[in-house]
């Protein structure tokens, strides 16, 4: 009996070292490198694209784009940013392919508007290299031709071949892109692309307008946001506004310039609209100076607010009466 017990003793003890040999000489367990990815293009989207202490902005544009960015400048100081540069690069009707072919060619197409503390200075023939190398941009700012903007085929793959030049010529390497959504026409517009497309159907055309960004912009990582100009601007058609927001049928009128830049100024802030301290502005192409009520504010921050929550549907107003 004594023998057996020493011999389980023994295959007992004979297991145990073999064990933790077993333990001694396994092999570590691989260290799984985290991925590395490219700071220019990992967009914290929960970060705000302005700090609210500067904003530099580069809008490279048709007329919508000068429409969208027209009280920028204004927006920021009334709403408290202590530095403001708001550059322009324009050209009129100006779509997603000859922005292209202005790259391709180095060609003095544009038209420079830039906004600081100095005042407004107007530059022509100037092309676009210029305009990116001009200042260290924060923000980029650009979005397909007005009248294009609806047409899913006209995007062809211009954005593609945009993108790379607008990041090896941006001088600030942290420098983020935007992409406006544009608006539909007014009602009883007879602009042709209007008539013809859309059978002035205004809804037509907003909803082409969705859906082409929706198809083209929204699956891209190179932007950073989306601003919902368009919705932002048929939101308050809705209200007491009605459908009189532009100068002359596509145009926005310094009532629809102010929801487009309040729309644009919220998204770069990341914050909800509380309040509009914009006082009395005039845009130097119309004559009368855009004066706000309590309740046009309040229309203003709504519309702004229920497009940014919603940017893919029309949110009815509040303020279907004006008070």
């Amino acid at each position: 009996m004594k023998q057996a017990k020493r011999i389980v003793a023994l295959l007992l003890c004979a297991l145990l070292m073999a064990t933790l040999l077993c333990a001694c000489t396994k092999e570590p367990e691989q260290q799984v490198e985290p991925e590395q990815t490219d700071p220019q293009s990992a967009v914290d989207s929960d970060a705000p694209l302005c700090d609210g202490k500067t904003l530099k902005l580069l809008a490279i544009t048709s007329s919508f784009g000068l429409n969208t960015t027209e009280l920028l400048y204004a927006i920021a100081k009334a709403e408290g940013v202590e530095t403001v540069i708001v550059g322009r690069l324009y050209a009129s009707g100006c779509t997603l392919q000859q922005h292209v072919e202005a790259a391709n060619t180095g060609s003095n197409f544009y038209q420079y508007t830039k906004f600081t503390d100095e005042g407004r200075t107007v530059m022509e023939g100037i092309p676009l290299k210029y305009g990116l190398e001009d200042e260290d941009w924060d923000i980029i700012f650009t979005q397909q031709g007005a009248a294009y903007a609806p047409l899913v085929n006209s995007y062809g793959d211009y954005i593609d071949q945009l993108m790379p030049y607008l990041q090896e010529n941006k001088t600030n390497p942290n420098a983020r892109f935007v992409w406006n959504m544009t608006w539909a026409y007014q009602g009883n517009s007879e602009q042709k692309v209007f008539v013809q497309n859309f059978n002035s159907d205004q809804m037509a055309m907003y909803e082409s307008i969705l859906s082409a960004t929706k198809e083209k912009i929204v699956p891209r990582t190179d932007f950073a946001a989306i601003i919902p100009s368009g919705t932002a601007v048929q939101n308050a058609r809705t209200s007491y506004f009605g459908d009189t927001l532009t100068k002359d049928t596509y145009h926005l009128n310094n009532l629809g310039r102010a929801i487009a830049g309040y729309t644009l100024f919220s998204i770069l802030t990341g914050k909800e609209l509380t309040q509009v301290n914009l006082g009395p502005v005039n845009c130097y192409d119309l004559p009368q100076n855009l004066e706000l009520s309590d309740s046009d504010r309040q229309v203003i921050i709504e519309s702004v607010n229920n497009a940014i929550k919603n940017p893919w549907e029309v949110t009815p107003s509040a303020y279907a009466e004006k008070p």
